[in-house]
């Protein structure tokens, strides 16, 4: 069992690396006045980004998962991993929501109602990463 967790764990710190570095390589610019396909680009853009804010998201929610299973074994406190699985949910939510009524404020405008929804959701989850990222 140790063995597998060690293996999971180095797994997850090897995932966490490569994610973060090809994080890292993108950035997408919306020039004034685009055209719509240059605005569709943009949006597949902020679609590869949010791929990738997602990945990393969740290499530290697994590398979170493991250490709070590791505190609960340690000190028996069996709320720990179930209080984080909690905030991850309610972290979802509020995102799906925060972002919702911001899109909703651009419509009829399709395209930019999208382009503000994936830019805050982008930023809410690169946000939310970096709390991961904070040490125990």
């Amino acid at each position: 069992m140790k063995k597998s967790n060690s293996i999971i764990y180095l797994l997850s710190l090897t995932l966490l690396f490569f994610s973060s570095v090809s994080f890292a390589q993108q950035t997408c610019k919306l020039p004034a006045q685009a055209k719509p396909e240059v605005t569709k680009r943009y949006i597949q853009c902020l679609d590869d980004q949010l791929n990738t804010a997602k990945q990393l998201q969740n290499t530290w929610i697994q590398k979170r998962k493991f250490e709070l299973n590791k505190l609960e074994f340690e000190t028996g406190n069996t709320q720990i991993l179930q209080l984080f699985i909690k905030s991850i949910a309610s972290n979802e939510n509020y995102i799906k929501h925060s972002c919702q009524w911001r899109y909703s404020l651009k419509l009829p405008n399709a395209l930019t109602a999208a382009i503000t929804y994936k830019t805050c959701e982008l930023s809410l989850v690169e946000q939310f990463t970096l709390d991961l990222k904070r040490p125990l």
